[in-house]
């Protein structure tokens, strides 16, 4: 009687056990549950998404245009994209709906994507052994009301967030902010047969066009604006290396930042002459707003060992080498939120920037270079090959981004390198774009979209040492593993012998 007992009450626990696990589940399947451990939280939206998106007003709808015949090597990119959108609409309150839709299968959607100007992709890929070619879609569309925005093709992950986000911004915005630009203007294509506008910062614009309105601004002797208008919340004034701001342009600006105007400025501390590599004084005539806001740019150029690689040969032959003058620094401010997704900026040909003393401004400064720079001021050497190395006591750090904000609300950020943004200077590994945009949603929308991050999980190399050292870590990393297991092997055989003896 006690065995049967003893038997129902098992069976009885095991039935139990079972079908609390089947309750718990289903409970459990409703709920999503995520921890993100990655390093900078790659795999979570950022405040600055969750804000914009949890104070949207109407309903919103996302449009995944994506077809269902895809490449294999382009489904885990579509897995991490459905992901991403999922979290949008996790954190919405129900205001956003996710569609996920195939053009190929419907011609309506078909018609839809192409109204909103989402194309047919080409995708290439070996497949046994086969070069072939398929076609599909891959494209994104937000709608509210009655506007729409769109996000033809999804070039890549990193920055797909900021991309969404953006078109949200923009889709909820009453009025979109405007932005003026001034000392960069487009140009005509020297192309008799197709001539066109060309910009030598359209990959800033591209950028900045997302949610913003870009004015080119005129105030010369020879214009008819004498002042730069309150309507443009922010403005980028750029030195070219030629021109001369005169007396009328300096004092519009310093009559915009007086009215709580607010600037980003490129300068340099020196003029190149590109064609000669030549090094010439600086005229652009910026300094004296620069001193009214605690800054001297000094007249000097900024060296780093921690260089950018670039390309001294011609057309037939390629030779790339790090160049001293185009510095390479991840050093920035701890304390500012313009650097939260910037993994690194390029200053070509930069100057150093002094911080003054002045009762009026709160300075900061937002990058500096690594420790291992220094400078020249004078008998300046560019050609790579025979730059002169330094003096050890000449090595220090140097500030070359740098942020002012006067009593009377005005505020300016000053780069230190005319070229920053520049289309035939950008690099690829470094995020000046980002950089510059970050500071611009600060200026211009409160801060709205700062912050927003890569989704890109950091990768950190070992730090630089000696080959001995380096050897030490790789063959700790190949033996450690197979040893604790065979450590934890040897102790089980011996527990084992004491246990039978």
């Amino acid at each position: 009687m006690k065995k049967r007992i003893m038997t129902y009450s098992k069976r009885a626990i095991v039935i139990a056990t079972l079908i609390i696990l089947v309750i718990v589940n289903i409970l459990i399947s409703q709920v999503s549950l995520r921890l993100d451990l990655s390093q900078g939280k790659a795999y979570t939206l950022s405040s600055s998404t969750k804000k914009i998106v949890k104070k949207l007003n109407n309903p919103l709808t996302i449009n995944f245009f994506v077809s269902s015949d895809l490449p294999t090597r382009i489904l885990p990119v579509k897995s991490q994209v459905l992901d991403l959108l999922g979290e949008y609409k996790k954190v919405s309150n129900g205001k956003i709906t996710l569609k996920v839709v195939d053009p190929k299968k419907d011609s309506k959607v078909k018609e839809e994507a192409q109204e909103l100007g989402i194309v047919e992709l080409q995708f290439s890929e070996m497949e046994k052994d086969k070069y072939a070619v398929t076609t599909g879609y891959f494209g994104i569309a937000l709608s509210s009301l009655d506007k729409k925005e769109a996000l033809p093709q999804i070039n890549e992950l990193e920055s797909l967030e900021y991309d969404i986000t953006a078109l949200i911004y923009r889709l909820t915005r009453k009025d979109m902010v405007k932005i003026g630009i001034i000392g960069q203007t487009d140009t005509v294509s020297m192309d008799m047969q197709s001539p066109q506008m060309r910009s030598s910062i359209s990959a800033l614009k591209q950028v900045l066009n997302q949610q913003f309105v870009l004015d080119d601004i005129d105030v010369s002797s020879d214009s008819a604006k004498a002042k730069i208008s309150d309507d443009y919340k922010s403005i980028l004034v750029f030195d070219n290396n030629q021109k001369e701001y005169s007396k009328q342009e300096i004092n519009a600006l310093k009559e915009y930042l007086k009215g709580s105007g607010k600037a980003v400025f490129f300068a340099d501390g020196v003029w190149i002459q590109l064609e000669t590599m030549e090094v010439a004084p600086a005229k652009h005539n910026l300094s004296s707003i620069f001193k009214d806001y605690g800054f001297k740019l000094n007249n000097n150029l900024v060296l780093s060992q921690n260089a950018e690689l670039v390309n001294f040969g011609n057309q037939q032959v390629s030779f790339f080498m790090p160049y001293a003058f185009w510095v390479k620094t991840n050093n920035f401010s701890e304390t500012n939120s313009y650097v939260s997704n910037i993994s690194e900026v390029t200053y070509p040909w930069a100057s150093s920037i002094s911080l003054l003393k002045n009762e009026n401004v709160k300075q900061t400064s937002l990058v500096k270079t690594s420790k291992s720079s220094w400078v020249q001021e004078k008998d300046f050497v560019l050609n790579p090959q025979e730059i002169p190395q330094p003096k050890e006591k000449d090595i220090k750090e140097f500030v070359i981004s740098a942020q002012s904000e006067n009593k009377n609300k005005g505020k300016i950020a000053l780069i230190s390198s005319s070229k920053f943004v520049l289309d035939e200077y950008l690099s690829r590994s470094a995020d000046n774009v980002d950089f510059v945009l970050n500071i611009l949603n600060d200026f211009a929308s409160g801060g709205a979209l700062s912050g927003i991050r890569k989704r890109v999980v950091s990768f950190y190399p070992l730090p630089e040492m000696q080959d001995s050292q380096k050897d030490i870590f790789k063959y700790a990393n190949i033996i450690c593993l197979p040893g604790l297991f065979a450590l934890y092997g040897l102790f089980r055989l011996v527990k084992r012998g004491k246990k039978k003896s």
